[in-house]
């Protein structure tokens, strides 16, 4: 984000329909955690799962009713009991969608290879051995192409710079990223100013001297959002 906030046409879109489907990465569900950064000032630098999941998760499944996650995310983040259960609950429920390799047709898995092999060049992943690093959100993105599903959201600058990049843009050139100040401020309109979100986002994008630069305060960041996208939320 900078200090101008650009309106993002695929956010406007997916507040005019939000039953549109977002597929969404690991680092969504995962609570943030920066206690890695040496601070000067005492600040909350990480979250509970139970609170982000009570404040943050459930609000955004009610806002955004179909979001989906490839099984590639799924095994990344069940790694931990508590949000292994919560996330299998709501795959039970239908609150999220689990996409599966399994589900492509011979035409979309032969599309999905080639689009995996592209983004996968300018990722740390590696199709050929299935590492781990990157799995998640390059199997994400071809899938989605595959599918032809148009929105990921993430809160990892990488991921979002792929659908970007250049190189990329006769394969995911549908694709648009949905970012996680975007998603607060979804969450602010239509379930109201909750706590937790002006923390999530200074815990995000306004924790330090560099972010305070180029970022806008949780104030200011809400009046602009107001004015950009206020009048497409129903």
């Amino acid at each position: 984000m900078a200090k101008v906030i650009i309106p993002n046409q695929k956010f406007i879109d997916l507040l005019i329909d939000k039953s549109q489907t977002v597929v969404i990465d690991a680092n969504l569900i995962i609570p943030p955690d920066r206690s890695s950064i040496k601070l000067s000032h005492a600040a909350s630098l990480k979250l509970s799962f139970d609170k982000y999941k009570e404040d943050f998760l459930n609000p955004l499944f009610s806002v955004f009713p179909s979001i989906a996650i490839h099984e590639a995310v799924y095994a990344e983040i069940i790694e931990t009991d508590v949000i292994k259960e919560y996330i299998d609950h709501k795959i039970e429920s239908k609150t999220i969608t689990l996409l599966r390799d399994q589900d492509l047709s011979s035409e979309e898995e032969s599309l999905r290879n080639t689009v995996e092999g592209s983004i996968a060049q300018f990722t740390n992943y590696n199709p050929y051995i299935d590492n781990r690093k990157d799995r998640g959100e390059v199997k994400s993105l071809s899938y989605a192409v595959a599918k032809e599903l148009v929105y990921f959201s993430t809160n990892d600058s990488n991921a979002i710079s792929l659908i970007l990049r250049q190189e990329l843009e006769p394969y995911l050139h549908s694709l648009g990223a949905i970012k996680v100040y975007e998603l607060i401020f979804a969450i602010r309109i239509f379930h109201g100013n909750l706590k937790i979100l002006k923390g999530l986002y200074k815990l995000l994008y306004y924790l330090t001297a560099r972010e305070k630069e180029i970022n806008h305060d949780w104030a200011t960041f809400c009046d602009e959002c107001e004015k950009e996208y206020r009048e497409y939320c129903n």
